[in-house]
């Protein structure tokens, strides 16, 4: 294979998100032949790392201006700059080999990165997980602008895999270039279920709804107290996995009685947990009008992963969601919730029904293997890249 050279602000470790979307697929290239140059302001965490990379970082914007009222203006600040210091950034790979670049349209890196491949003459190779000309917080006025940033790198791209139909759909009316749907990926050594598990067909416990993800933004942190109050109705539990800690669930409001923090656990460790104390997982879309755009395009990556338990699927959003659509194209994989009064009534559903929740599990399984399992993807991004 080609010396590959990966440049973006999404950290590449074994985590969540986009983070755990490409250390999965690059998780097998070989040793020596790829560099991971990290331009964001969090960087992975050297336990999470793939052993097959060398590992570089050049940080382009500060976290201190972004955590500020300025925040919209330091975007833009650092999209012009990203541009500008892509000469510094290939200037600090200090002679290390690359054929093509591989960069994720997400904060700014994916900007030095179209102009490092640009000077160099090499091959770009663009991912993209959010509708970011859209879902970047930048002023109004400025939107246009981003947007135009955006489609010339797009359309510089040789490949260009985009995660959801929709999306792939979407930015070939708007930039007239086609691309590839790559969805979220399993990891290649997730373990294999064929049944649900066997807490599903009794009511023998407490009915518990589980999160495994990020809360980012006040429409989850919304979201996640809606189905508390639906599960108080049926003396049920949620319990939430991932970074959200103790003292976070009390300044948003998720320290409630019928609440319990998971903590961020390993993928082995969390499927464990779901499978012996979960009833259905909860995945849950923004509903605000700000959001419409990447909530119609983006693609929850934790649905790779949630179809492999076997337990429900729970799927709480708008009708114009990605995930509200691929269920519905997938009749039986998921419950999906468009209301708050809907999402009381299948709490209720679900919590009297063990039956029905084998049924949803099984119908999960199947589905998710055909859609995320790792050989499948992999294939596609192998593809993309010219690997096949």
């Amino acid at each position: 294979m080609q010396p590959l050279l990966y440049v973006g602000d999404v950290p590449v470790e074994s985590t969540y998100h986009g983070s755990a979307l490409l250390h999965r697929l690059l998780a097998e290239y070989p040793a020596g032949k790829l560099t991971i140059l990290e331009t964001g302001t969090t960087m992975s965490q050297p336990a999470r790392r793939l052993a097959n990379a060398k590992y570089l970082s050049w940080p382009i914007g500060e976290q201190r201006w972004l955590n500020t009222r300025f925040h919209p203006q330091a975007v833009v600040w650092y999209s012009r700059r990203a541009t500008q210091v892509a000469p510094k950034i290939a200037a600090s790979l200090n002679g290390t080999g690359f054929d093509s670049i591989l960069t994720v349209a997400h904060g700014f890196g994916w900007l030095a990165a179209a102009r490092m491949a640009e000077k160099r003459r090499v091959p770009l190779h663009l991912m993209v997980h959010d509708d970011w000309p859209r879902a970047a917080n930048v002023p109004s006025s400025l939107r246009n602008w981003l947007d135009k940033r955006f489609a010339r790198v797009y359309r510089q791209a040789q490949s260009r895999m985009c995660v959801s139909p929709s999306m792939q759909l979407d930015y070939e009316q708007r930039y007239g270039v086609d691309a590839e749907v790559l969805y979220p990926s399993r990891a290649v050594d997730l373990g294999q279920f064929d049944e649900p598990p066997a807490r599903l067909a009794s009511n023998d416990h407490q009915f518990t709804v589980a999160f495994a993800g990020t809360i980012n933004t006040d429409g989850y942190t919304r979201t996640l107290i809606a189905l508390h109050d639906a599960l108080r109705a049926v003396r049920g539990r949620l319990l939430i996995f991932g970074p959200l800690t103790a003292e976070q669930a009390r300044q948003t409001g998720l320290d409630l009685p019928n609440i319990t923090i998971g903590g961020l656990l390993s993928w082995p460790e969390l499927m464990r947990r779901l499978r012996e104390e979960a009833d259905a997982l909860f995945v849950p879309m923004s509903f605000d009008a700000c959001d419409r755009s990447n909530m119609e395009m983006a693609f929850p990556s934790k649905l790779a992963d949630c179809t492999a338990v076997g337990v429900p699927l729970l799927i709480y959003g708008p009708g114009y969601c990605s995930a509200v659509r691929w269920a519905d194209e997938n009749p039986g994989v998921a419950e999906v919730v468009q209301t708050a009064e809907g999402l009381d009534e299948t709490i209720r559903r679900l919590a009297d029904d063990p039956s029905r929740r084998v049924e949803l599990g099984r119908e999960a399984l199947k589905i998710g293997e055909k859609y995320f399992a790792h050989n499948a993807v992999q294939a596609v991004f192998n593809r993309a890249l010219g690997l096949a």
